[in-house]
């Protein structure tokens, strides 16, 4: 009875998220006119730059694919961004937090609505890619664990920033603000990282969606099978297992930090 209980609350929070979205029609249409000016903008982009790199080491034939490949996988990872830090961090977490719902059913539905959508809008994306682009997609289990791993890091980042900035008030954390300010340039989501200048690649080899973005491009892209990809999978998952644990303990000492002092809720 309790397991239905708490799938009845995550309804309930689906429901009203989906109400309110939807109810922002000029948002919505905004929303669908910019992707379909960004998936424009990337083809073009694509087709006008030219990169003097080893694109078939990451299993796509050329930059185009490289590039929405990359687009596609990096949309999937980044899916739990920000689902701990805006649950704890906004105003109404006490209200919620002292509620007779379970606090898993009540995150679960709060982030449900959002984490639908944007699978669904990566899936249109990625549908238009295969159609228009003429790109191919291998779906097998490599690619499952890639997407899987890539998730928890993130969400174990997530940990980190949350019990970070519940104890500081701080806007940001600084070690997903530096991951964030240098992803889009070292990581490889754009271009190969043995194209960057020198002095940046050493950035792209500590960038763990580096690591990510390359498996994903090798096994999506590729068809890589998992078996192909376990040395670096391995590494990948260690680091995702460490920052799971060090992220967990950050949020627990700055959760509790703030519910000594009375400030749960406060920014």
């Amino acid at each position: 009875m309790r397991i239905w209980h708490e799938l009845k609350i995550i309804r309930a929070f689906i429901s009203v998220q989906k109400e309110v979205f939807f109810s922002r029609r000029f948002d919505l249409l905004l929303q669908f006119i910019g992707l379909g000016l960004n998936i424009i903008f990337i083809g073009i982009f694509a087709k006008l730059i030219t990169i003097n790199a080893n694109i078939s080491q990451y299993g796509t034939p050329n930059y185009l694919d490289y590039l929405l490949i990359g687009s596609i996988v990096h949309n999937l990872v980044f899916l739990p961004r920000g689902s701990i830090s805006s649950f704890v961090l906004g105003r109404v977490f006490p209200i919620l937090y002292n509620s007779p719902a379970s606090l898993t059913a009540i995150f679960i539905g709060i982030n449900a609505w959002r984490i639908l959508w944007n699978v669904g809008l990566t899936l249109i994306i990625t549908t238009i890619y295969v159609l228009f682009f003429g790109l191919t997609i291998h779906l097998n289990l490599g690619v499952v664990i890639v997407i899987l791993s890539g998730v928890l890091l993130i969400f174990a980042l997530d940990l980190f920033s949350a019990g970070f900035r519940i104890a500081t008030k701080a806007t940001q954390d600084p070690l997903n603000w530096f991951f964030n300010i240098t992803a889009q340039l070292v990581s490889g989501l754009y271009f190969p990282p043995e194209a960057l200048p020198w002095w940046l690649q050493p950035l792209s080899k500590i960038h763990p969606e580096t690591y990510i973005l390359q498996m994903g491009r090798l096994t999506m892209g590729g068809g890589y099978s998992l078996g192909q990809i376990l040395p670096s999978l391995r590494d990948m998952l260690i680091i995702t297992g460490v920052m799971l644990l060090f992220g967990y303990s950050m949020f627990v000492w700055g959760f509790n930090k703030a519910r000594e002092l009375g400030t749960l809720g406060h920014m």
